[in-house]
């Protein structure tokens, strides 16, 4: 009884954390409402402006934090990873961490209006929760064509008018803006892995890590690709976000357009 009652007593809490920062994101887009649209024309790429990068003294360090922890850490511990588990198997796993996070991708279509995407996301976790072994495999998308509706409260509150405001490049987590940290800590609420760090943060820790690991593992080489490539590989990172963070905002269809769509994409 006790634990039925912290559990909806947590879920009210959530629902009520998502309501207000709804509320407040809708307030600022009314008060928006009247600028002027500078939506391209077809063909055109979206003028994302100038960054707002004022900590960029405390982002490079940063930067280069996360740099080092990557070729130190990360990429070493992916790529012995990735030695012992078949790709197959990691494909696998990616996809059921993804599939936990469906509430995510559920809430925050419905959130933009986008009901049917939300429909589609509800379906998508059904059957691939069943069908697929608990989101171990994807036939939603493989059978029935129900392509991912990926959609998370940063996107959400861009949608509702809220500006990126200042460029902030976290370390552990990297590239972000004000806008998409506020949207971070609120799908944290939405997301069933987060009730891992609740009641066992080690294992939440370790669940955390364990998808990073193998996210990377299925992606090495790009960012040493791109740094290489890169004449300043901060500010190339930091454009290359924002570009790829305003095209979700407006649903242009991202693609390949950036190495590190995997790693910018957290749903």
């Amino acid at each position: 009884m006790k634990n039925r009652d912290r559990f909806f007593s947590q879920l009210f809490r959530i629902c009520s954390c998502c309501l207000a920062i709804w509320l407040g994101s809708l307030t600022l887009a009314l008060g928006q409402a009247a600028m002027e649209d500078h939506d391209p024309d077809f063909g055109e790429e979206q003028d994302i402006g100038l960054a707002n990068d004022p900590l960029e003294p405390m982002n490079r360090v940063f930067f280069h934090f996360n740099d080092k922890l990557y070729f130190w850490v990360l990429k070493p511990t992916s790529q012995g990873y990735a030695y012992f588990v078949a790709e197959d198997v990691r494909l696998c796993v990616r996809s059921f961490l993804k599939n936990l996070l469906a509430p995510v991708r559920i809430v925050n279509n419905l959130l933009q209006g986008k009901v049917a995407n939300s429909g589609i996301e509800t379906a998508r976790f059904v059957i691939n929760s069943t069908l697929g072994i608990a989101g171990l495999a994807d036939p939603a998308q493989h059978e029935f064509g129900l392509s991912p509706k990926p959609e998370d409260l940063g996107q959400t509150l861009g949608v509702y008018g809220l500006k990126e405001g200042l460029y902030i490049c976290w370390p552990f987590f990297g590239p972000s803006t004000v806008r998409d940290t506020i949207g971070l800590a609120g799908d944290f609420f939405l997301s069933p892995v987060s009730y891992f760090a609740w009641s066992e943060p080690g294992l939440g820790v370790t669940v955390q890590v364990g998808r990073e690991v193998n996210n990377t593992s299925l992606v090495l080489g790009d960012y040493e690709n791109f740094k290489e490539a890169a004449i300043e590989p901060y500010i190339a990172l930091r454009d290359a976000y924002r570009q790829h963070r305003n095209k979700k905002i407006s649903d242009a269809d991202v693609g390949a357009d950036s190495v590190f769509s995997s790693s910018f994409d957290r749903i």
